[in-house]
């Protein structure tokens, strides 16, 4: 299986580091704030860290609908007006706590396209103490297409945004955005014009579709799909069928799997509307609007598959920010360099550890991963790997594995994450039958690679303790038949029973044979 991650550079993480170190701090260094003003819904996003891999510190919505106001009577008008105004003047306050001095506010169709948009955007303006930015057509879909660029490197496909007034299209490849379109077809706006009947919903959509002749040139490709509506029925798709990993971004799911999940829907009364409920009252009268929109789009592009974003808009705002350099940095081995200057003891020693076990994968052949994805999880596991240091020994594994599995990394399949997460378990004695994640689960093969990764990093612990300045004395080397660990004659002192068993579990891992080698400190 190829991944995303096939298409980003080879580089040591010490090359990596070196660039990032040459190009300086990637903005912003303070907290930055993003303000969503939609036609369903109000939300505040507060982010740390890099533009390049934005970590949400806070992140609230408000279903404030005023895309109903504007169907109903053109205006943005009465207890919708109120509660927009309520809304500003609250995350103003939040903003100010967070120490967000500079707010991106924007706002799209609902603002966009009120009659009384001026004197709504003074009084806004006035209570939010921030500048609004009222997105075109043309802008708001070509945002929504940099915030999925942002989290998934190498996207290449439909990016389908579903809000309250509109449908954005656009398609991306090669990191830019070919073709665009904004279509009247929000859940609200389908409601309204259909007056809720399914059948006239579903002409109008059609109807707007056809005339997207480009549409047709993205079949057997990805869509990607953004906005609350359609996170809610992946969240429930992903009940429906099992799923053990409660994370929707890049949530990978086959057409033919969704229209079984349509059909089940549509079909088995109690446990559909049993499921159904599980929804947030807020999204669920938006759900058939949003199923009927997904059906059509898979009817027009014939996806390969369907992959959830939980980047957007607000995302793509950040990702406008950043220069081409930083844009070209990969955001996995971003955020893993983040993470590990956060919550690592000795970050340099990361980099050691990557250049140490750069050979490791000489000789793999992996299953399901290409061996440039392997090598890329190698890296970015080294950079955090040391990362549950601080955690009582016997619950080390678990935690590491809870934190990868679960943390808002962007640029990782699903796939990718249970493979990171079970490396970095074996550093720490995990169990091959422990953490069983069925359908996600790695076969043999792959299991026995990233037990690899984990009992190289473990090795490497026994050597250094985990900090710098001894790796460099010793090298990992995989022949033909034997792994090799070469080491400077005058940290022979170093070599132990321990070395000798933790040498040997690596080399069987890898179906080597082990053997250690002393050198002159030159020869190393």
């Amino acid at each position: 299986m190829s991944g995303q991650s096939d298409i980003m550079q080879e580089i040591t993480t010490e090359q990596f580091a070196a660039a990032l170190d040459k190009m300086g701090r990637v903005p912003p260094d303070a907290p930055q704030g993003v303000l969503d003003i939609g036609s369903n819904s109000v939300r505040l996003v507060g982010f740390s860290g890099s533009a390049r891999t934005p970590l949400p510190i806070y992140n609230e919505r408000a279903f404030v609908r005023l895309g109903e106001s504007v169907s109903a009577t053109g205006k943005i008008e009465g207890t919708y007006y109120t509660l927009a105004l309520e809304t500003f003047r609250r995350f103003r306050k939040i903003a100010d706590q967070l120490g967000i001095e500079n707010l991106a506010a924007f706002a799209t169709a609902a603002v966009r396209e009120a009659d009384n948009r001026d004197a709504f955007l003074a009084d806004a303006e006035a209570t939010l103490g921030h500048e609004i930015r009222v997105l075109s057509e043309e802008e708001e879909a070509r945002l929504s297409a940099d915030g999925v660029m942002l989290g998934i490197p190498g996207a290449d496909g439909i990016v389908a945004d579903l809000g309250g007034g509109s449908l954005e299209l656009a398609y991306v490849s090669g990191n830019q955005t070919h073709h665009w379109a904004s279509l009247p077809l929000g859940v609200l706006t389908l409601r309204q014009a259909s007056n809720g009947k399914l059948k006239k919903m579903d002409n109008i959509i059609h109807q707007a579709l056809a005339d997207l002749a480009w549409l047709k040139q993205c079949s057997d490709k990805p869509i990607y799909i953004v906005g609350g509506t359609w996170r809610a029925l992946a969240k429930l798709h992903m009940e429906y069928s099992g799923y053990e990993l409660e994370v929707l971004h890049q949530y990978d799911v086959r057409p033919k799997e969704l229209d079984a999940f349509f059909k089940f829907m549509a079909e088995d009364g109690q446990k559909a509307e049993r499921l159904m409920s599980h929804a947030s009252s807020n999204r669920r009268e938006d759900l058939p609007a949003a199923s009927l929109m997904l059906q059509n789009l898979i009817d027009f592009v014939h996806p390969s598959r369907i992959v959830v974003s939980a980047n957007a808009v607000r995302e793509g705002v950040l990702y406008q920010e950043l220069k081409s350099k930083y844009r070209a940095l990969d955001p996995l081995l971003m955020a893993c360099e983040e993470m590990a200057a956060r919550m690592c003891k000795a970050e340099p020693y990361s980099h050691e550890l990557a250049m140490w076990t750069a050979d490791i994968y000489r000789l793999a052949e992996p299953e399901n991963y290409s061996r440039a994805q392997i090598n890329r999880l190698r890296q970015a596991g080294c950079l955090i790997a040391d990362l549950a240091w601080a955690s009582h020994p016997s619950f080390r594994a678990a935690a590491v594995s809870n934190t990868v599995l679960t943390a808002p990394f962007t640029g990782i399949t699903h796939s990718e994450r249970v493979f990171l997460a079970r490396a970095l378990s074996y550093r720490h004695e995990l169990h091959s039958d422990e953490a069983n994640l069925g359908r996600l689960n790695l076969s043999a093969t792959d299991d026995r690679l990233a037990r690899a990764l984990g009992l190289a990093q473990r090795l490497a612990h026994s050597l250094s303790a985990s900090l710098p300045g001894v790796l460099p004395q010793t090298r990992l080397k995989v022949g033909d038949q034997k792994l090799k660990l070469i080491v400077s004659s005058k940290m022979q002192d170093l070599l132990a029973p321990i070395i000798d068993k933790r040498l040997a579990n690596l080399a069987d891992a890898l179906a080597l044979k082990p053997a250690v080698e002393l050198r002159d400190d030159n020869d190393v």
